[in-house]
Parts: C-alpha cells; structure tokens; sequence
C-alpha cells in the first residue's frame, strides 16, 4: 500500500487534472425568423443570396425565406396566421397595410422610424401610415416612374435622346412629336401620312402601362397642376381641368396620335418590355423595376429617362412596405434583419436596378451612391433620373396615406379609368363620374 502522503499527493494531482479539463462549450440559443415575400426568380435569388449574407453576419440568427406570388400573398398569410405560423416579417401590399395595422396584427413603427438613424434619414415619401399619422412599415425600396427607351430606334430616326435632367424635361409636346416620328407602320409609313395603317404598326414610338393604381398616370396630372385629394382625404378633386386634360392626352396617344397600342391592340403582344427589347416599342413609361430587365439584356441599347412634363417635371414614389407582424417572438432580430434587407450595400438588387434607396444620403452623397449607381446599369449620363428626381420632383402615391384608398380604386377609379382607355368616354366626362361614385367612400387620411 502506497504511503498515505503519496495518496494525497495523486488524489490532488488527479483533482487539478480534472478541473484542467475544458468543459463543453454550451451549444448557442439559435433565433429563426421567417420572411415572406413576392417576387421573380431574378429577385428569389438576390433575396437568397441576401439571406446568406446576413446569417453569416448575424451567427446566432437563421432566417427562412418563404417566396409567395403575389396574387396569392393576402391569402396565403392569413392561413398562415390561423396557423400559429404567422411571419416575423415581410413584404406586405401597400393598400392593405394600414387596414391590418388598424386591427393589430402589425407592429407600429413609428417610434422605430422616428429615432433610429437609419430610419430616420429615409425620404418621407417613403412612409406607410395609419391611424393619425402612425408608420406601419416603410417601402422595401423606393420605386418611381421613368421612361426607358431604345438607342437604336433614336438613332435611326435621327432623334436627340430624352433628357435625363428633370431641369431639361421634355415637354409633352416634344414627347407626342418623338413618338410620331419613331411609329412606323408595316409600310413603313407614320401616323399623319397618307397611307398609314393604325392596325398594322410594326414599330410604337411610346407605351404605358395601363394599371389602374396611377402609376403611370398620376405623375402627369400632378404636373398639369392637379390634384388627387382635397387637404383632408374627404374629396377626389379628380375632375378637375387640369387631372382631365392630362388623363385626354394620355388616351389620345392611343385614339388620335396612334403612337400607343389599344388595349385591344395590348392583347396580340408580348408586353412592353419585350417589345422595346426587340425594336418594336420605342419608349416605355414604366416602373424603375423595368430597369432590372433592360439592364440583363445583351446588346440592347436602352436608355432612362424623365417623364415628359406639361408644367413641372414629377414623377411619384411607390412601392409596397416592408412590415413586421404583432405576433413575433423575435423582435429585435426582426428589426435587425429589416435594417440589414434596406441596406444598398448589403443587397446587390440596388445595383442591379431593382431597388432604389430609402435613405437620402444614397441620392446626394458621393461615398453612399457608389454602393448602388457605380455598375452598368446606372450609366453616368442617366443617373439624375434615379437621384435628383427622386429627391427634388417626386410625390407618393395615395395609397400611402388615403383611407379605404383600395375601395375607392376597385368601386370609382378603375371602371372610370378603364372607359378612358378604351374610348367609351371623355376623360373628363369618366373622372366626373369617378369623383362623384368615390363621395360616400372617402373617409379622410391616414397621416393626419
């Protein structure tokens, strides 16, 4: 038997020998958040991509993506909601934001917006309302209302390009006269020539998206002078003189000018973006998503520009909101991922041309536009068209602040809108109607 003072002696030895052991590091609390969201596939995989960024920045959180087509989206979450498997946060459409807002079901961000630097900087246009003047989410990113157009097609018909100064905006006259010159027929004549056919154009020198949300056409009443909304949201002032000439020269692109197709004519084609793509369309007044198209083509020389003006050159800001649901458990890392997904360097969809910024430093500052605007898709010689015109002539949509705004389009706008596109009415005659069908439906704001 070992002595007893050598037992000890191993007893103490075996003890520190135990205490030197690394104990197991503690497996580390994982926080998942899910986010949904619409979009193509060009989108998916930037939103993906985007994901894996931010998980690897953020080790202790894992964020599930969910794709939902938009048709489906509304749908699709309030299952969700009954559930027990509502969203930490997502995109959400603008029109019914404020309603579910209203009905707790997402979260007020308000003081978020108000107080954080990051939010706090954003463009004003930028913010969803509800409930005197409450934020429910700002815009996942801004968008706006520009003309593409093609190169090729200027240069053949020997025209100056459409500027891309707001300060040089072309006149709507200027713009009628381009669009009548580049609309060739298949004989190659032009509308005003003897002989040109309006049901055989091979080439259109202008189109609009025919949406009835006013995207397209808002932004050239605002310039006429007119005016959605009365101060408080209690009356359409849609029946103006100026909203109606403006909206009359819209459809007489189509009916008079024959340099836009008809909606009839819209249903035997492959869609605008296409057409422009192929040399059939000339200049396209659409959304700036439409950049994110034009850009991915090879070899096509497109370029963007300004809206044309009748008074002052304006363009409207739109875009759906990014929302947090009421039901999270994981706020804080809700709010970190939402600022991370509005970050222009963190999210190659601003480069790429589907985005725009939210904060204004992006549009003025040298050092902070370089993350979205030095790349091919944002050439130098177009870039006030996605900086100065958004920050100095731009204007939100209705659906940013008016109440039961969604009504209101389905009910009074739409039917009115679609009889002037279609020739069933004169535009003054059809927002008359309008305005007077959206009375009992007005019910005030939501900023104020």
């Amino acid at each position: 038997m070992l002595p007893k003072l050598t037992r000890l002696m191993l007893l103490f030895s075996l003890l520190a020998a135990t205490a030197c052991q690394t104990s197991p590091a503690p497996t580390p609390e994982i926080t998942r958040l899910t986010f949904t969201y619409w979009g193509s596939e060009m989108e998916k995989a930037a939103i993906e991509g985007m994901v894996a960024q931010f998980e690897a920045q953020n080790p202790g959180i894992e964020v599930e993506a969910i794709q939902i087509p938009y048709e489906e989206y509304l749908a699709r979450i309030t299952v969700m909601m009954k559930e027990g498997k509502t969203p930490d946060l997502g995109y959400f459409p603008g029109l019914q934001a404020p309603i579910w807002a209203q009905e707790g079901k997402l979260l007020d961000l308000t003081e978020l917006v108000q107080t954080d630097p990051m939010f706090s900087t954003t463009l004003l246009a930028t913010r969803y309302y509800y409930g005197g003047g409450k934020i429910v989410g700002l815009n996942t990113a801004v968008e706006a209302s520009l003309l593409f157009y093609n190169q090729d097609l200027f240069d053949q018909a020997g025209i100056p390009y459409p500027p891309s100064d707001p300060a040089q905006a072309w006149t709507w006259e200027e713009f009628v006269a381009a669009a009548q010159k580049l609309t060739v027929d298949v004989n190659g004549k032009h509308p005003g020539e003897n002989g040109f056919d309006p049901e055989k154009i091979a080439t259109y020198g202008a189109a609009f998206d025919k949406t009835y949300e006013g995207w397209t056409f808002y932004p050239f009443i605002f310039s006429n002078g007119g005016q959605v909304v009365n101060e408080d949201g209690t009356q359409l002032l849609l029946d103006s003189p100026a909203a109606a000439e403006a909206m009359q020269a819209l459809a007489d692109l189509m009916w008079v000018e024959h340099v836009t197709p008809t909606p009839l004519q819209d249903a035997n084609l492959p869609g605008y973006v296409t057409m422009l793509q192929t040399g059939n369309l000339a200049m396209h007044i659409s959304g700036h998503w439409s950049l994110l198209d034009y850009a991915a083509t090879q070899d096509l020389r497109f370029g963007v520009a300004v809206l044309p003006k009748f008074k002052t050159p304006v363009t409207v800001v739109l875009g759906s909101p990014t929302v947090i649901f009421a039901d999270t458990q994981h706020q804080e890392a809700a709010i970190r991922f939402y600022k991370f997904h509005n970050n222009p360097e963190a999210v190659d969809l601003f480069a790429r041309g589907l985005w725009m910024p939210l904060q204004k430093a992006y549009y003025t500052e040298p050092d902070k536009m370089k993350f979205w605007l030095d790349n091919p898709a944002h050439p130098v010689e177009m870039r006030p068209a996605f900086t100065d015109y958004i920050v100095n002539y731009s204007t939100p949509l209705p659906s940013y602040y008016l109440r039961n705004y969604a009504e209101v389009l389905d009910q009074a706008l739409r039917p009115a809108i679609q009889r002037i596109w279609n020739n069933e009415a004169s535009a003054a005659e059809a927002l008359r109607q309008a305005t007077q069908a959206a009375r009992p439906l007005m019910q005030g704001r939501w900023d104020k």
